[in-house]
């Protein structure tokens, strides 16, 4: 989605005669800004009421003189309609407005809006008539991820080269909330049909571009649209191991055409659909290549809507999980201290939440440790000593206090052997060389986990023991790989699939290894 700034005049459907020039400015990384140079309005605030109980000095002058506090307008417009340069029509769509400047003396103001949404090409003038029937999203490098192409090239003897073109039939994926996803591809050529007979070629392009695509029969909203699109750059982001970005959204919406009188008909009109997304990098900050794609479509071709409903699935029961890995993707130039510290923390949580891994979050059962030590610790702290002039070892009450918070959570067991048990249940889907044998693996265990504390306590005698530098990074890419394995066995990906991709998995190759080998 391209950036861009455009002059122009600007109305709201209840007012057309109004219309204000303004700047609409668009950024991928936030909603579209719209500053206007007047108002739709009369004027620039409303009267209000001092009820509070609370009377400010300035508020009290007011009551006296009889006078009512003035509150600045925070007008909220469904739609708001314009014309931008070559007459383009727009349509502002979910738009909130404030009074960004205001001048006393001259009683003028600036009116700033920002739109959710913007449409191209269109003019809607009610929310109602917004249905789209199908919206088309273009990723970065997703058609190399799909890896379909009609485009066939044929090198023949005496150095001719044919080149064949065939469309590709859509692949169906699934149905999520009442959308159906598809995979469409669109194969773009030079217009053939404008050049004279005899003319000369010395250019052909033939292009495909490749689309994950919305059917949208029950006409769901532009939001719902919007959230199923984002969570599958998530998907991909994560398939592909680096932050994929929106390139393009096309919608298809029936608008009405004026045929006779009193009579109108409905065409078919495809529209550019804008939004702000934080976080959507561009597509040139970023090159990816197949060789460092976690998995691609072909290692899963119809079990794909399976694998992405199981994506959208755990988001609930993983959220942090998935925050932490989504952070670590999107912010690629994040210091490795940063990215160790959310990756071993997002397994941390994934063991707690996982039911594979329910009954071993605690040395005892939660019964048997309330009746047992918990009990004895807690009559111990209660019992000590109060701080007082006449004894030395006593304890204040917010030390007393403290301390009983902490003794609940001692029965959860340590970073270190949550990594032990992780390892261990994911052993069998890991290259058997993956870190080394099984002394090594507590090894890595014990530095991770480590290495994790003396970052987040910021310990600096730890720090100094904790890991750094090259090891820092191959623990890192390491931890990458033990969680890709749970979240791809959490995608209800087969045994030898997780196998295959994991062992030309890139981070795997950049594994940690002990000191000893």
């Amino acid at each position: 989605m391209q950036d861009f700034i455009s002059f122009g005049q600007w109305w709201i459907p209840s007012k057309p005669e109004v219309r204000i020039p303004g700047t609409l400015s668009f950024s991928s990384d936030r909603d579209a800004r719209l500053e206007l140079m007047g108002s739709f309005y009369d004027g620039s605030s409303v009267e209000k009421d001092i009820t509070s109980d609370v009377i400010l000095a300035d508020q009290e002058n007011l009551l006296k003189a009889g006078m009512k506090e003035l509150e600045f307008i925070e007008p909220e417009e469904i739609i708001i309609l314009g014309l931008i340069e070559n007459n383009e029509e727009i349509t502002l769509y979910k738009c909130s407005g404030r009074i960004a400047n205001f001048d006393f003396v001259e009683s003028t103001h600036t009116l700033v809006f920002y739109a959710k949404y913007i449409l191209r090409k269109i003019h809607i003038s009610n929310e109602e008539s917004i249905k789209f029937k199908s919206i088309a999203i273009e990723y970065s490098y997703f058609r190399e991820w799909v890896g379909k192409s009609g485009i066939t090239p044929y090198i023949k003897k005496d150095d001719q080269v044919l080149i064949k073109s065939h469309p590709l039939e859509n692949i169906y994926l699934t149905k999520i909330n009442d959308l159906d996803i598809s995979i469409t591809c669109f194969q773009m050529f030079n217009q053939f049909e404008n050049r004279y007979f005899g003319t000369a070629y010395y250019k052909i392009n033939i292009e495909q571009k490749t689309y994950l695509t919305i059917s949208n029969y029950d006409n769901k909203s532009l939001s719902e649209c919007i959230d199923l699109f984002i969570h599958f750059r998530d998907f991909l982001s994560f398939a592909m191991s680096k932050p994929t970005s929106i390139i393009s959204v096309e919608g298809k919406l029936d608008v009405p055409v004026p045929r006779y009188i009193n009579k109108e008909e409905f065409q078919e009109q495809e529209i550019i659909i804008l939004f702000g997304l934080g976080g959507n990098l561009s597509n040139s900050e970023t090159k990816l290549s197949l060789h460092d794609m976690l998995f691609t479509f072909n290692d899963m071709e119809d079990r794909l809507g399976e694998i992405f409903t199981a994506w959208i699935n755990n988001q609930e029961k993983y959220t942090p999980v998935f925050q932490l890995l989504m952070t670590t993707i999107y912010t690629p130039n994040l210091y490795i201290n940063y990215g160790f510290i959310n990756i071993i923390q997002a397994l941390e949580s994934y063991h707690s939440a996982s039911d594979r891994f329910k009954d071993k979050g605690k040395y005892q059962k939660s019964e048997k440790y309330k009746d047992g030590i918990y009990k004895k610790l807690l009559e111990v702290i209660e019992d000590f000593a109060r701080e007082s002039v006449g004894e030395a070892n006593g304890i204040s009450d917010d030390f007393r206090a403290a301390l009983k918070g902490k003794i609940k959570g001692l029965n959860q067991i340590t970073l270190q052997t949550r990594l032990n048990q992780l390892i261990k249940n994911i052993s069998d889907l890991l290259p058997s060389n993956f870190i080394g044998d099984v002394q090594d693996r507590e090894l890595f265990a014990s530095r991770a986990s480590k290495t994790r504390n003396a970052w987040t306590h910021h310990d600096e005698k730890e720090k100094e023991k904790a890991a750094k530098g090259n090891e820092l990074i191959q623990l890192f890419h390491t931890l990458t790989v033990i969680l890709q394995v749970c979240l791809l066995r959490e995608l209800n990906f087969t045994d030898d699939s997780i196998k295959k991709v994991i062992s030309r998995n890139t981070n795997y190759q950049r594994q940690w290894r002990s000191p000893s080998n």
